[in-house]
Parts: C-alpha cells; structure tokens; sequence
C-alpha cells in the first residue's frame, strides 16, 4: 500500500478516544516505572552477575520506556498531575509484592515469565485495536517498546533455562508466579482489559516492607568471596606495564559495586523529578557496562577473574549513609575529580600509548567518555539532593572520601594481621 504513506485501515475509528487511550497508556507507564524501581530495588541482592548485569540493562529500558510514555501521554491532553497517580490499588499491591521476591528464579519468573510477556501481548494488542493514522506517535512507540520486551523476555527464558540446567528447580517459584498471576488478574490485566476485580487480594509477603540489602551479594557457588578492598590478582607477568593493564581491567570488573551503589539511591531516594531517575538509569546502565568492559578483557586474556575475591567496597561501607551522600560519593568524589588530569585521560592514554592494547584503548575511551557525562549528573543533582550548592556538596563529599580512607586502612591492617 503506497497510499496514507503506508498506514493501513484509515478509514476505521479505531477502540480509543484521546481519554481512553491515554488512561491505558498511563497504567503502561506506571507498570514500567515500578519494573525500573523493583530491579534497582533487587539487583544488589541478587546473587548471580549475568542477572546483576542483565537488571541493570532492562531498568534503563523500563526508564526509557517510562519516560517516552510519559512525554505520549501529555499529547494527549492529559495533566501532568495524573503521572502521579498509581493507576490502580490491585496493581501497587501487585509490585508491592513483587519486589519480595526471595530469589533468583522466583524474581526471573515474575519479571520475565508473568510481567514483560503480558506487556508484550497489551501492546500487540493495543496497535491492533488503535486507530494507526490518528494514533501513529503511540503506534510508533510500542513498535520500539514491545522490540525490547521481546530481547528481554528471551533473555530471561535463557537465564531460566541455564538455572534449571544448573539444578535449581522451577517448583520452588511455582506460588510466587500463581500469586504475581493472581494480582495481575485482579488488577484487570496489563491495560485493565479484563475490567478490576471488586475483591482486592489479600497481602502475601509485603506486609514487611522491602529494605535493600546491607551487604551486596556475590554468588558464592560459582565467584570468590566479598572483599572489601581491591582484589589482587595472582601469577601477574613480571613487566610492570602488563601488571597496571591488568590491574586495570580488574578495577573496570569491579565497577559492579558503585552499580550497586547507584541502585540504592534510585530505590531509596523518593519523590525526585523523572528526569532524575532517567539519569540515574542511564548512569547505572554505564557502570554495568563498565563492569562488562573489564569481564569482556580479563577473558580475552584467559584471566579467571570470578574465581578471584569480589570487590563490593563501593556499596558495602556506604549503605548507612544517606542517599545524597552515595550518590555525591561517587559522582562528584570519584566521578568528577577523574576528569583532572592524570585521571581518565591518563587511562586511556597509558592503554593507547604505552600498553597498546586495542580493546582497552577502546573500552577506557568509552569509559572516559561516560564518566564525563557521570561528573555533570552529580553536578546536576546533588544539589537538590541535599538542598544546598555545589560547594557544599563537594565538602561534603571530601569529608566522606577522608571517612573512606580511614575504614580501608583499617580494613587493610587487619587483613594483613590475620595473614
């Protein structure tokens, strides 16, 4: 069809007015925000790293997700006042109980097995029952969306699928799918489809309310144990050119510990504009990232590194304090004060220049590239995190580096007098 540029069916009405539409797609948008909140909430307590790594990229598509709704809906004639708003008591309860989810199978059954696959089929839906000329900016939209459900929900089948190989047992999460089942039933569906139910399901678990863990997990089955500090790595070649590069490429592994890090100040961190959250996303997504970059070079190498201690020095030691001084920790303790010479020009430059290895040239380019963007987020955010200017935030800052210091001196000393 060459005519109506290729949209096909102008000429029928299509199931949705202006009101209608965007009351669905507000209930679409709220469901990806609370799936971006549950995998921040999650993913410093989840044990497996290929789940750590893999929450990390699909919170910043929910984000993503979110937030193109969120700018659909306000076309739509639709008060801004009403993104505040939870659609639908059955569906808060439903992620109030998600997020208790006690493991990993049972979190990747009610993500990938219940809540990305019943969103898949209302926006299959959704584009089939719309008008596609009058509605074709939300058409063109969860075109993209139901495009990375579909990535996302065949990655969590292949997770699924390597965890029963391994001996875990999809029985132990059979009640949890059944009542994610039950809630999203009772809720009337993804779009409310089903119309909501009068009887509103009882709670389960979320009679406790979700805390984030104190200690980040590690999966001790198949990596080394938590470490504090740094983690030597044994058998380094004797040119010292090779031991830094190495050195290097572990330091980038270990960025899995300030995601962790920036995963709890996005779940603790509450009634903060959208626009911080997406930020935040996409700067967890490019710590994952990172972390990736240093797992991807110690394997080209033949590096063992998950048999090595696992750093969590990042999220650990800092958990107790408040948000605004995790995130001011590291975007502007860290993050910031890398972009002063020698810092992440000296990286890339060492791997360029001195070590010549192509694939972390290429890695700690893209790494400096991003912490520049990471420097001007804390610049950005903090302070109306904390309700004052960026020169009080870097004090702040400098004082909790100082803080820092001490407890890994002390952590060092008494891991050299237990030998």
């Amino acid at each position: 069809m060459i005519s109506y540029a290729g949209i096909t069916n102008p000429f029928g009405t299509g199931a949705y007015s202006v009101e209608q539409n965007s009351k669905v797609l507000r209930r679409y948008r709220y469901i990806h925000e609370q799936l971006f909140r549950l995998g921040a909430g999650q993913l410093p307590a989840r044990a497996h790293w290929h789940l750590k790594a893999a929450l990390g990229k699909h919170l910043y598509e929910d984000a993503e997700a979110a937030g193109s709704l969120r700018w659909r809906i306000l076309e739509l004639r639709t008060s801004p006042m009403l993104l505040q708003k939870d659609p639908n008591v059955t569906l808060t309860l439903l992620f109030e109980e998600l997020i208790h989810a006690e493991s990993d199978i049972e979190l990747l059954v009610g993500v990938y097995r219940v809540m990305k696959p019943a969103l898949l089929k209302a926006y299959t839906q959704h584009m089939t029952d719309t008008q596609p000329l009058v509605d074709y900016p939300t058409v063109r939209l969860l075109k993209s969306l139901s495009s990375d459900l579909r990535e996302q929900i065949e990655w969590g089948e292949g997770m699924i699928e390597a965890l029963q190989r391994e001996g875990e047992s999809l029985e132990l999460s059979a009640e949890f799918e059944t009542r994610i089942l039950g809630y999203l039933e009772a809720a009337g569906g993804i779009s409310g489809e089903h119309g909501t139910s009068t009887h509103v399901p009882a709670r389960w678990r979320s009679g406790n309310v979700y805390e984030m863990p104190k200690q980040a997990v590690r999966d001790a089955k198949r990596m080394g144990s938590p470490a504090m500090g740094r983690t030597a790595i044994p058998n380094l070649p004797d040119d010292p050119v090779q031991i830094r590069l190495i050195q290097m490429m572990k330091a980038r592994q270990e960025e899995m510990s300030a995601v962790e890090n920036l995963a709890s100040v996005i779940y603790d961190l509450k009634l903060m504009p959208w626009e911080f959250y997406q930020d935040l996303a996409r700067h967890l997504w490019d710590e994952v990232r990172h972390a990736l970059f240093g797992q991807a070079a110690l394997e080209a190498e033949g590096i063992d590194w998950m048999a090595l201690r696992q750093y969590v020095g990042g999220y650990d030691p800092i958990i107790g304090k408040l948000p605004a001084q995790r995130y001011a920790l590291l975007s502007i303790g860290f993050e910031e004060k890398a972009m002063r010479r020698p810092g992440k020009i000296a990286e890339y430059e060492f791997c360029r220049d001195d070590a010549k290895h192509p694939l972390m040239e290429r890695f700690q380019d893209y790494d400096w590239a991003d912490e520049v963007t990471h420097a001007a987020f804390g610049r950005k955010w903090t302070p109306e995190m904390f309700g004052e200017d960026l020169d009080y935030v870097r004090q702040v800052a400098e004082v909790d580096m100082a803080e820092r210091e001490k407890f890994f001196q002390a952590w060092a000393k008494l891991q050299e007098a237990e030998g």
